[in-house]
């Protein structure tokens, strides 16, 4: 999925200027078992009235561990002016005034987050539902960056079987997390196996050593994806 990164970042807010370029948006839904169903038909019917088109992608995920909501809902877009025109259509639509009302009382609302997408590793798509999001307090935004492409051109990155994205957190919740690193995979497995080969990795402990200085780890959750809509696999 086209900037699909799913992840959805700690809670914070830090004055920034409104960048250009990729951007995703987070929202923390609290959803019971028994009214997935009810919701998920009720969402999948207004993301087909109004699709993001193929400027942007959404996605709905469940909560795996770490997170303090049991769903995330995401929406990627490739500028904020796309964002803010799928916005306008949305909001005065019938299809969200029936939506709304299909909903109402089965969905409990919490927090929201923006990310600017800084860069992007890997093959995106729609095969990777498993995400690990991870949240970093960084005082070089440019050396992190810099360690990402040196580990992922290396031996060891090249055998990377997924997706990585950099974000910075443009706005959300009090926190003193600035950036986000989402990396996808197309199963738990797929990302038990990578973490296990880093184990012996020299490139890896050199990546680790190149970005202990500039960036403070400061949690990580994950997610998988049970819905997707709008642009797909590139």
């Amino acid at each position: 999925m086209k900037r699909a990164i799913l992840l959805v970042a700690s809670l914070m807010l830090i004055s920034t200027v409104a960048s250009a370029g990729p951007n995703w948006q987070a929202l923390t839904l609290s959803i019971t078992p028994e009214n997935l169903p009810t919701v998920l038909t009720a969402l999948d019917e207004l993301m087909t009235k109004i699709e993001p088109g193929d400027t942007g992608s959404a996605a709905l995920m469940v909560s795996v561990a770490g997170g303090d909501s049991s769903h995330v809902f995401i929406s990627s877009f490739e500028s904020r002016a796309a964002r803010e025109a799928w916005s306008a259509k949305l909001n005065p639509s019938k299809a969200w005034t029936k939506y709304s009302k299909t909903t109402a009382g089965l969905i409990e609302r919490g927090g929201s987050s923006r990310m600017d997408v800084v860069k992007s590793w890997g093959d995106e798509s729609n095969k990777d539902v498993f995400w690990e999001i991870f949240s970093f307090t960084v005082t070089d935004p440019a050396a992190l960056s810099a360690a990402l492409d040196t580990f992922l051109a290396s031996d060891t990155g090249k055998k990377f079987p997924g997706q990585v994205h950099l974000s910075a957190i443009a706005a959300a919740g009090p926190s003193a997390s600035t950036h986000v690193i989402s990396v996808g995979f197309e199963s738990e497995a797929e990302a038990e196996a990578w973490g296990d080969s880093l184990s012996t990795s020299e490139d890896w402990t050199s990546y680790q050593k190149a970005t202990g200085g500039v960036s403070s780890f400061t949690g990580a959750y994950m997610i998988r994806s049970i819905a997707t809509w709008g642009d797909s696999d590139e």
